[in-house]
């Protein structure tokens, strides 16, 4: 089977962004480690907007600066860039820090010229650092609908790989709106207008990542084990998260349906979903992960989950699973 470890490679979107340093460049130096070491291939997806605002602020100019190195060094060590569109950049404004107005959190929030120029924008900043063609996607925030209002852009650049998806997933909570319901239970399949809906001979492909349902059970441990052992468990990112993603209570005591990601303890069930892809007769599986959002914990068990799982299956780019 081909595994897919995709990076959503970001600041927090929160009262507090997080410094680069330690959302991005200080994990993301960790995992490069890891990948070198067992021969893995990554998938990042950068959010392409904090290079275009960053680019006017002379403050975060160093931070700037580190990002795009890391770019290009895992650019030249053979992993893969995907464009990643958070486009309430488009309002934010620096004060001792970037500081993020969410109204206009996803593209569906934006006018169809406006969409098309963040496009624009955005992937003439990200493809600057990039030896190879970006052919892949992620929408923040999973918000790809409608897909209507991105259908040119994804044609005009030549995008046809739509990786937002997880089978089951639904928020419609502000600034979220994505309903992944009546999606197909497959591993991948074409698609023309809708994402959601197989056409065989689609323009675009859409690679979900995996999901699965978590029980209150699952966030108990969670919560236990960042109490007992914060040092292991709490994310190396510094900044907070948005709101709208679930409160502390609906983990508790609801059920959850969610990506299958690589973030904190979530890591530990990844093998589980590859052994569930596997009696589905799937040949690949995706995978999502957030360099913010990785513990001490997630990533020393990464690193001996990749060397485990790499004596019969493959760590390759997201772009590998469209052969």
């Amino acid at each position: 089977m081909k595994i897919a470890i995709t990076w959503d490679y970001e600041l927090f979107f929160g009262e507090h962004s997080g410094s680069a340093q330690k959302c991005m460049l200080e994990p993301g130096n960790r995992l490069l480690e890891i990948a070198k070491k067992n021969e893995a291939k990554f998938t990042f997806f950068v959010d392409a907007g904090m290079l275009v605002k960053g680019q006017n602020q002379p403050a975060f100019k160093t931070e700037l600066v580190d990002i795009q190195n890391q770019i290009s060094k895992w650019d030249q060590q053979g992993h893969e860039t995907g464009l990643h569109i958070h486009p309430h950049w488009e309002d934010a404004i620096w004060d001792n820090g970037w500081k993020f107005d969410l109204k206009r959190y996803k593209l569906a929030d934006f006018d169809d010229s406006e969409v098309e120029q963040i496009f624009d924008n955005y992937i003439m900043a990200l493809q600057k650092w990039s030896k190879e063609k970006i052919v892949s996607y992620r929408a923040g925030g999973w918000c790809i609908q409608p897909f209507s209002k991105l259908k040119s852009s994804f044609s005009k650049h030549q995008l046809n790989i739509e990786s937002s998806i997880f089978q089951g997933g639904k928020n419609v909570t502000s600034p979220y709106y994505y309903d992944f319901k009546n999606a197909p239970q497959k591993e991948k399949w074409y698609f023309e207008n809708h994402e959601c809906e197989e056409l065989e001979n689609g323009s675009f492909l859409e690679i979900p990542i995996a999901s699965k349902t978590y029980s209150p059970l699952f966030f108990w441990k969670l919560f236990v084990l960042g109490r007992l052992s914060p040092k292991n468990h709490k994310s190396i990112g510094n900044g907070s998260p948005a709101k709208g993603g679930g409160s502390k209570k609906d983990f508790l005591t609801k059920f959850n349906h969610l990506c299958v990601s690589a973030d904190g303890y979530f890591v530990t069930e990844i093998e589980r979903a590859v052994r569930e892809a596997e009696k589905k007769g799937w040949n690949s599986i995706v995978i999502i992960g957030h360099p913010k959002a990785c513990t001490l914990f997630s990533l020393n068990y990464l690193d001996k989950l990749i060397a485990k799982l790499s004596k019969k299956h493959q760590f390759v780019c997201l772009k590998d699973l469209a052969k």
